[in-house]
């Protein structure tokens, strides 16, 4: 009973959840071009065809994820290649607020400061370090997954910041979190590298010098007016206790601190007792997400080529064996076979 009362809970957060993104006009019309209809995912949510046509339209994240499945089965690139679908000038009102910037760092800002404008779920993080810039992106919805929505963020980036700049990004690693969904040489075609696939984030790093690049697309006047706009569609983060709860979790094991809860309560700035129900209202426990950190941290580790009892060691696991096992149960294979996918030895 505990397991279903979470299901229905994540299901009915997950329904709550939407997105204005123009890209499923795109996706329907490429699938109704091959013959096929996604009228049936429309009616289950009591959506129409004009819905999703009209500017704006908060469609439910759930039905966003299964138009792309969709379009996916018909073109597998389709996470890739869909910013190519937009007409010139068609753009959600986040993209046109960052192409009016000055420069490709406050283009990125904008974009970062303004995510969720476009949905609650999207987070989008810039940093720098060793002389390179990374965007990450994440979507804090629960399952379903939509691992080409990663990607069509990253081929956004590319393609709008190319065309804004006058040249192209110069892009050194790119990562996903999914496995591929298409041919190698279809993000190699895009990205001009390999990425790396099953890795702990979706990042795209490229030279931080890209940051000073002026845009050719600037406007002071019209950007402070869709930033105006911005600011009023701007919605609080998702589940900001999940996301607390993780970021806590990660800092101290990349720390090299074994997380507690009563240390993960405080950097959330609760206490513990509040922190448990808070969780268990999302449908989670402390216990489920030190064990989720764990595991996307030990994708990370592997991929960068490091041994299982580093790793083991790193993530505050008391022997390799433990590690063993968890890998089995996260991964449905052993540690050394799991390291050496990830880290391509």
């Amino acid at each position: 009973m505990i397991r279903l009362t979470a299901v229905v809970i994540r299901s009915a957060r997950l329904a709550a959840l939407t997105t204005t993104s123009i890209a499923s006009r795109h996706l329907l019309a490429l699938v109704e071009a091959a013959g096929g209809s996604c009228a049936d995912v429309l009616a289950a949510a009591g959506v129409s065809r004009d819905d999703v046509a009209t500017p704006d339209f908060a469609l439910p994240l759930d039905v966003f994820a299964q138009l792309w499945a969709r379009a996916a089965a018909l073109q597998p690139d389709i996470g890739l290649t869909l910013v190519e679908r937009f007409p010139p000038g068609q753009m959600h009102v986040l993209a046109h607020l960052a192409m009016r910037s000055p420069d490709v760092r406050a283009c990125v800002q904008d974009v970062c400061r303004y995510a969720t404008v476009n949905s609650a779920a999207d987070q989008i993080v810039l940093d720098e370090h060793d002389g390179l810039a990374r965007v990450t992106y994440a979507c804090r919805a629960p399952a379903p997954a939509n691992p080409w929505m990663a990607e069509h963020y990253l081929a956004m980036a590319c393609v709008f910041l190319a065309r804004a700049t006058g040249r192209a990004l110069p892009v050194r690693a790119v990562t996903f979190v999914a496995p591929a969904q298409a041919p190698l040489a279809a993000y190699v075609a895009r990205f001009g590298v390999e990425p790396r696939f099953g890795a702990g984030a979706n990042t795209l790093e490229f030279d931080a010098a890209a940051l000073a690049w002026p845009l050719l697309t600037h406007d002071d006047y019209l950007h402070a007016i869709l930033e105006a706009v911005a600011r009023t569609r701007r919605v609080a983060p998702a589940e900001a206790p999940l996301d607390d709860a993780r970021r806590a979790i990660t800092r101290a094991l990349l720390g090299g601190a074994a997380p507690t809860i009563g240390a993960v309560a405080a950097a959330c700035g609760l206490g513990v007792r509040a922190l448990r129900e808070r969780l268990a209202r999302e449908g989670a426990s402390f216990r489920q997400l030190l064990d989720e950190g764990r595991r996307d941290l030990a994708r990370e580790y592997f991929g960068r080529g490091l041994s299982v009892t580093e790793t083991a060691y790193l993530l505050g696991f008391s022997e390799p064996a433990a590690l063993q096992h968890a890998c089995l149960r996260w991964f449905d294979q052993p540690a050394g076979v799991v390291r050496r996918m990830l880290s391509g030895a």
